[in-house]
């Protein structure tokens, strides 16, 4: 079976192929200067705890990490919405592996900015097993280290590409969270209990947690458990 890594670098090369090259020069500036700015460095990271927070999924029944985190380790990932064909690729692959992640005691829950109805579409349209939830104007990334302001020259060309996010996430600020994925330990009295054990961040848009290491990390804590 193919990786993950190695689905998005196929469809990102095809991307590249196919795009306008000035609208691949301005990503590629926009995420160099994420790169030195070293934005991921404010994400938590391994031995953190990991905030906990309750949002709506895309049903609008709230769901809370500490509740999922009494059940077992919990993969947590923040995408940037369902627009993002990257995004989709990586919850797809997720969405595979999660039979196998359920099997060793995890939770899944994924997280972008976008609002219920847009979720509850996805959610039917990719078959995802697991709950998508809704954090409005990014306030749980905002505590997990996670957002960026794209740049005018950035915002031009996701409004070019029809991708409005103000509109799309009905808040007014041109703000996305970095792709980012962790696996949480389980919050049940355990030592080590609610910290993340395994944390992948990243503000390239076609690297993301590859669900073969979250699914090692799960099984780590299975063991430990034993």
């Amino acid at each position: 079976m193919r990786s993950l890594a190695q689905q998005l670098d196929d469809y990102l090369e095809g991307l590249i192929e196919r795009a306008d090259p000035e609208i691949v020069a301005t990503i590629r500036r926009a995420t160099e200067r994420w790169l030195a700015d070293k934005v991921a460095g404010a994400a938590l990271k391994i031995g953190d705890m990991a905030p906990d927070f309750t949002l709506p999924d895309q049903s609008g029944n709230l769901v809370s990490l500490s509740a999922k985190l009494r059940r077992g380790p919990v993969v947590l990932t923040f995408f940037r919405g369902g627009w993002c064909p990257f995004c989709m690729i990586s919850l797809r692959a997720l969405a595979k592996a999660y039979p196998e992640l359920r099997r060793h005691g995890a939770v899944m829950l994924a997280i972008s900015p976008q609002p219920p109805p847009q979720s509850a579409s996805m959610v039917e349209c990719s078959a995802l097993p697991f709950p998508v939830l809704s954090d409005h104007d990014n306030q749980v990334a905002r505590r997990y280290g996670l957002v960026v302001t794209m740049p005018p020259d950035l915002q031009a060309v996701y409004r070019r590409l029809g991708h409005d996010l103000p509109a799309i996430n009905g808040v007014p600020g041109w703000e996305l969270s970095m792709p980012a994925g962790y696996v949480i330990a389980p919050g049940d009295g355990r030592p080590g209990d609610g910290r993340i054990v395994l944390a992948h961040v990243d503000p390239r848009i076609h690297l993301r947690l590859e669900p073969a290491d979250a699914l090692a990390a799960v099984k780590r804590l299975t063991l430990a458990a034993e």
